[in-house]
């Protein structure tokens, strides 16, 4: 990997090829190879060199790029770095000027001063609740800080309609993760879109990845469930038999009209709703200099509030209020979700602890396992017979059409049997789904526990 500057708008690093490495190498040193008669002229770099640099195992002088910082940032010991360039500790570049970042001792008081600024910055967003507005904060406060974090949730900034603002708030917290525009691209359809679009874009180490008014709502792929749980991903490049790791500390961001996280996204993804009361949101003006144009022209400013409220939380001992936890999520806890706890502000992950809670495919999955243990009982049944046996029951008729197996009015098997696998052995209302033997095909069971 290597840093480049995208046209004076912003840095981002590439995937160095042989190409890439030998234009490089020729830029900063002169090469020279033996001809006949013993006579020395200028070539390019040796393919051997090139290969052993980019393949081999010791590589002293290249150095692990692990993350791009537009801000000063904190190490694994809570240590904020505020020096710009290589940071050997945590193998990420800082790409900022060291003077507008003038922070100081923080203190609880500099820290309210400082929630104080970030809550004027949002005043005028319809926030369905305080809790949305606490969630908006801890957006913030993952932006100022997201290279320096393993994990973090994504971020949905759902609407109950258009022009409701929700696409200039995520404008917002994505200018103060970095200087450049973030990477705006639409949601995957598919599975293998998902691969590709994930691994490309984190490759490219940008500050956000924004799907901007999504069509459907936080579907769960592979590849994006590894990108917010897991500090690396690693997939085959396109078009490629090899595979590329890349780190995935970059903050994801999502607007939409009336989305949510499904499935395995529900504990990945923190919803921030806005309701406009006004008949036509799109026409209201802010109160003054929009907060977007703002932040832009002060970006340095509102990035140090956030670091302030962070910094101040760390120095009075990370005092930890009494909040379920978050799996896998602990150390964006920590640094996003406990300090504005400290000062008073609502649960920010309330949403995201809600959508875990309130799993509406656990309830589907326990009403399918009511009605196949009414009908059935615990013996074994194939798809095809259940499909029979639900054309002639209405009640289960009604239960498999809430669920992802219907084409139009009718059960797809294929899609059932799908569901059916997916769920194997899982629990709910005390029954669970399992593999029931039959000898001429597969067949499944409802077994209580």
């Amino acid at each position: 990997m290597r840093i480049v500057d995208r046209l004076g708008v912003g840095v981002a690093s590439e995937l160095v090829n042989d190409q890439t490495l030998s234009a490089v190498l020729s830029a900063k040193i002169d090469w020279e190879r033996k001809v006949r008669g013993n006579e020395w002229v200028r070539s390019d770099p040796s393919v051997n060199v090139v290969q052993a640099l980019r393949y081999g195992q010791d590589r002293p002088y290249l150095r692990p790029l692990l993350g791009l910082a537009r801000q000063p940032f904190y190490g694994a010991d809570h240590r904020l770095i505020t020096a710009p360039g290589y940071d050997a500790q945590t193998g990420i570049y800082g790409v900022f000027d060291k003077a507008d970042y003038d922070l100081g001792e923080p203190t609880r008081e500099k820290a309210e001063r400082a929630l104080a600024y970030l809550n004027w910055l949002i005043r005028d967003f319809p926030f369905a609740s305080d809790s949305d507005r606490s969630a908006a904060l801890a957006a913030m406060l993952t932006a100022a800080v997201r290279p320096s974090l393993s994990q973090a949730p994504a971020f949905s900034v759902s609407a109950t309609r258009s022009g409701s603002g929700k696409s200039y708030l995520a404008k917002l917290i994505a200018s103060i993760a970095g200087p450049d525009d973030p990477y705006n691209v639409s949601y995957p359809s598919k599975a293998d879109e998902a691969t590709k679009v994930v691994l490309a874009m984190l490759l490219e180490k940008p500050a956000v990845i924004l799907f901007d008014d999504m069509q459907t709502d936080w579907k769960s792929f592979g590849a994006l469930n590894k990108a917010l749980t897991s500090a690396t991903t690693t997939e085959r490049l396109l078009g490629s038999s090899r595979t590329a790791t890349a780190r995935t500390n970059v903050l994801f961001l999502g607007t939409g009209n009336n989305i949510e996280p499904e499935q395995d996204m529900r504990r990945r993804v923190v919803s921030i709703r806005l309701t406009p009361q006004s008949a036509t949101p799109s026409l209201t003006d802010f109160d003054g200099e929009g907060p977007v144009e703002h932040t832009r022209k002060r970006r340095a400013q509102v990035v140090s509030a956030a670091l302030t409220i962070i910094g101040a939380f760390h120095a009075a001992g990370r005092p930890l209020a009494d909040v379920p936890p978050i799996g896998t999520f602990e150390e964006w806890s920590v640094y996003c979700r406990q300090p504005l706890l400290w000062l008073g502000e609502p649960d920010p992950a309330q949403s995201l602890i809600q959508q875990v809670t309130d799993d509406s495919d656990q309830q589907a999955l326990g009403e399918l396992l009511d009605a196949w243990y009414l009908a059935f009982g615990a013996r074994p049944m194939t798809v095809r017979k259940v499909v029979d046996k639900a054309e002639l029951d209405s009640d289960l008729m009604d239960v498999l059409a809430e669920l992802p197996v219907m084409d139009g009015r009718y059960i797809n098997p294929n899609k059932l049997g799908w569901y059916l696998k997916k769920n194997r052995g899982r629990r709910a209302g005390g029954l669970r789904i399992e593999p029931g033997e039959i000898t001429e095909r597969k067949a499944w069971r409802v077994l209580a526990d």
